[in-house]
């Protein structure tokens, strides 16, 4: 395993479950307040709640916990 796949695969410990709690409450929000979310937005979101974090690395981890969601559809 290579330096950058350990380096995610740290960061999937130690942060994908934050992610995933905070990107599913901006959905929820998103949705009950009837307004377009854009993946700009909710890294955002992400990012103020989790500021320790990179904006690509918050991307990264949205990807990472919504593709076993897409890969179903």
């Amino acid at each position: 395993m290579g330096k950058v796949n350990e380096y995610s695969v740290q960061l999937l410990e130690d942060w994908g479950d934050s992610v995933d709690i905070y990107y599913t409450q901006f959905l929820e929000v998103a949705f009950f307040l009837k307004v377009a979310a854009t993946r700009e937005m909710a890294v955002a979101f992400v990012k103020r709640k989790i500021p320790a974090l990179m904006e690509t690395e918050i991307s990264f981890l949205i990807d990472e916990v919504t593709e076993g969601y897409r890969d179903t559809l």
